[in-house]
């Protein structure tokens, strides 16, 4: 998206920076918002780092984050006999990061200036377990390490270091990491490099090895379908890519990028294949052209947006979205949006010869804030079902272009002790019948240390194709978000639900978080 005007967002994670005076008549900066972890490293790669860094940084900033989630429901198998199995959950998230290793260039600074480039250490670890009677056995390495539960036991998210503005030319990062271009999204361990040169261009290129989700750090959410339990899973897989960008004006972003991920031969000759020979052969796993931008015309009235991904793979367009954004006036707002989606698969993948109908969407949404706490909205949706000709049965569909329709309407109230929102939808046409409600509040009960939440909806489907998928469903939820000291919260949630297939269904959630930082200064 096009960046704010008067705030600076650092070139490589979206960390914002508020502006500050500096001695000398220059600029400096300071941390006004949390980078967002956005990539990662393997533990090879993170020693190295930490040996590397610098031992001078005067006042380096060190953050823990410490996050626990919990939860315990019942779920009913299939058939007549109606089993009830249990999950119970625990998932643990250990987040840290050390920021400002480099010392301020001037003696009289707190911190230093971000045109004067800075470094920093980022790593998230994830931990999962599965007490209840619904568990199946891990993968490969990370079941046989750490005999591992529900699929997994440890994920490293991301770990990495992170070089920016360094030269004022040049931000990297080095480790475990994952990166968003527009559409196209991918995970990865390697390197990482942007140079910005003259007339407000930025080059950049990367490469490293596929995360494998198989591996006993490595982390499945990012990696390719079509592949599982296949040997062309196990496999070695580099990736590279290129990417220019435009950096340095408010009232425009744009980016293209390639990227290429293959199995080379040279490096599987140990894997054994399917067919229980050794090696496996050479070939293309993905490759893509992505493209985005986002503008900010007339003083933030009028922002356009757009993305693609082309699968030069598959010879199709994977994914579109395109949209506007009008701001008449600081109370009246209208957006428009239109996405078109494709499951992707890897190029290995059987998945790829079947005939796929893309997903499409439209919307309209029209916001008002008549008072400075009130906020109400209205939107339209329409859906677009698309049927091609059958070759193998030269039989035409009888009708090309089918569609479904609805809209919503929502009102929200947010002050300084209550805040709530109801919502209403429904949507019929090709595809089936939706219509449902919610309404949600929060109560501040002891300033801003206790807070009760409550939330009740309902939905009725109705699919007429698949008497199955035709019933309705009610919940009420109840929870606490108390403060129990400062930067450690715990949050409780209750969910009663009764259904078309369920007389009763209950579901309790917890999370304890910890977040503290401190300085160190020489």
């Amino acid at each position: 998206m096009a960046t704010a005007i008067g705030r600076d967002r650092g070139p490589a994670d979206g960390l914002a920076y508020e502006r500050l005076p500096r001695a000398g008549g220059r600029i400096a900066h300071s941390v006004a918002g949390a980078p967002r972890l956005r990539a990662r490293v393997v533990p090879l790669a993170l020693t190295t780092a930490i040996a590397a860094a610098p031992d001078l940084a005067a006042a380096t900033e060190v953050r823990a984050v410490a996050r626990t989630l919990g939860e315990g429901y019942m779920v009913q198998v299939p058939g007549p006999e109606g089993q009830l199995l249990s999950r119970r959950r625990l998932v643990q998230y250990v987040n840290l990061g050390v920021y400002e290793l480099l010392p301020p260039k001037a003696a009289d600074e707190r911190r230093r200036a971000w045109e004067d480039g800075q470094l920093r250490i980022v790593t998230s670890m994830r931990l999962r377990h599965d007490f209840g009677s619904y568990v199946r056995p891990g993968d490969d390495t990370a079941a046989r390490l750490v005999g591992s539960i529900d699929g997994r036991q440890i994920d490293v998210m991301f770990a990495y270091l992170e070089g920016e503005n360094l030269g004022n030319r040049v931000d990297f990062k080095l480790g475990r990491q994952f990166e968003f271009s527009g559409l196209d999204w991918y995970a990865f361990d390697g390197a990482w490099t942007r140079v910005r040169i003259p007339a407000h261009l930025a080059l950049e290129a990367f490469g490293g090895l596929q995360v494998d989700g198989t591996a006993v750090f490595g982390l499945p959410t990012f990696e390719l379908d079509g592949t599982q339990g296949t040997a062309a899973d196990r496999a070695f897989s580099p990736m590279v890519g290129a990417g220019v960008s435009l950096w340095g004006l408010k009232w425009i972003d744009a980016r293209v990028a390639y990227r290429r991920t293959f199995t080379p031969a040279a490096i599987n000759r140990k894997i054994v294949d399917d067919d229980a020979s050794l090696g496996l052969p050479a070939g293309v796993d993905q490759e893509v052209v992505s493209a985005s931008f986002a503008g900010n015309f007339a003083g933030g009235r009028v922002s356009p947006y757009g993305a693609l991904r082309m699968n030069l793979g598959t010879g199709r367009l994977d994914d579109v979205t395109a949209g506007l954004q009008l701001a008449f006036t600081p109370q009246h707002l209208l957006r428009a949006l239109y996405i078109r989606t494709l499951p992707v698969f890897d190029l290995d993948s059987i998945f790829n010869v079947f005939a796929l109908t893309p997903f499409e969407d439209g919307r309209l949404v029209f916001e008002v804030r008549p008072r400075p706490r009130i906020t109400l909205q209205a939107r339209g949706q329409l859906r677009f079902f698309r049927s091609e000709t059958t070759a193998a049965l030269a039989s035409a569909p009888a009708k090309t272009l089918q569609l479904g329709a609805g809209g919503g309407a929502s009102a929200a109230y947010r002050g300084r002790r209550f805040s709530g929102r109801f919502d209403g939808f429904g949507l019929g046409g090709e595809g089936g019948t939706r219509a449902g409600g919610s309404l949600d509040t929060r109560t501040m009960v002891w300033w801003d240390r206790l807070a009760l939440d409550a939330r009740i909806y309902g939905v009725y489907y109705r699919d007429e194709a698949t008497a199955a998928r035709r019933g309705y469903s009610v919940a009420l939820q109840l929870g606490i978000n108390a403060q129990l000291w400062r930067g450690i919260h715990l949050a409780v949630l209750g969910e009663e639900m009764f259904t078309t297939f369920y007389s009763q269904a209950f579901r309790l959630f917890g999370a304890l978080t910890a977040d503290w930082s401190f300085r160190v200064r020489r």
